[in-house]
């Protein structure tokens, strides 16, 4: 296991590098986007995202309204929803990561998701900063797959059904804010770094809130965690 982490992280630092060290930087270009949810009850959203910036939260009119701007035109964004059943399935992922940027390159998106949409979610995040706030929205599954960069992930607002929730992080900082009055079991395996859990109880890689084990529902968190540090706090 920790051989197959630090393989994948000279993976991401040399596709990182490459990225970053040619296609051309031009002008700063900014679309939105507005997918309505049609006839589904639920929806399962991937989101891939090579590098850049990534604000994601609740409050949309529609099942997704988003703001993406960026300066390298093969970067723009690809979206794509159709409705299968009552399942809806949206993908929403940068174009062509390929190539040597000459210049300083932009690239951020900015989303909102509707609430009461129940919503599978799975984020693939190359590098960058992710923020990423959970309050409001009705999780059913969340599974985020980061390289390199900062990740803050906000879980501490009211959950209606039990939750599970993995995180594969490879090189960086992750800030995780929990409930205190919902049942939260974290477990933390890999990695070279530091854990910090203040307030919350501590067994061997597993940490919960007091909250564990007395509430209807609860979230069970398993983190794969690579060089860096985690930062686990309840709100």
């Amino acid at each position: 296991m920790r051989c197959k982490r630090v393989l994948k992280i000279l993976l991401i630092t040399i596709i990182v590098g490459g990225i970053s060290a040619c296609v051309e930087v031009g002008e700063l270009k900014e679309e939105t986007h507005t997918i309505q949810l049609g006839e589904a009850e639920s929806v399962e959203l991937e989101l891939n995202m090579g590098a850049g910036e990534l604000r994601l939260q609740g409050g949309g009119g529609e099942l997704m309204e988003g703001t993406f701007l960026y300066n390298v035109d093969r970067w723009k964004p690809e979206i794509d929803y159709y409705v299968s059943g009552n399942r809806g399935i949206l993908n929403i992922r940068q174009g062509k990561k390929s190539g040597i940027p000459v210049g300083k390159t932009r690239n951020k998106w900015d989303i909102n998701l509707n609430n009461d949409v129940p919503l599978d979610i799975e984020i693939n995040f190359g590098a960058g900063e992710g923020k990423l706030d959970f309050r409001g929205l009705t999780l059913s599954s969340l599974d985020i797959d980061m390289g390199v960069g900062d990740l803050t992930v906000d879980l501490s607002g009211e959950q209606r059904q039990n939750l599970d929730v993995s995180i594969d992080g490879g090189v960086g900082s992750g800030t995780l804010y929990l409930p205190e009055n919902i049942g939260v079991r974290v477990h933390v395996d890999g990695g070279i770094g530091s854990i910090s859990a203040k307030g919350m109880n501590k067994d061997g890689k597993v940490y919960t809130n007091d909250a564990y084990g007395k509430t209807d529902v609860s979230i069970d968190i398993k983190i794969e965690a690579g060089i860096g540090s985690i930062d686990l706090k309840l709100k």
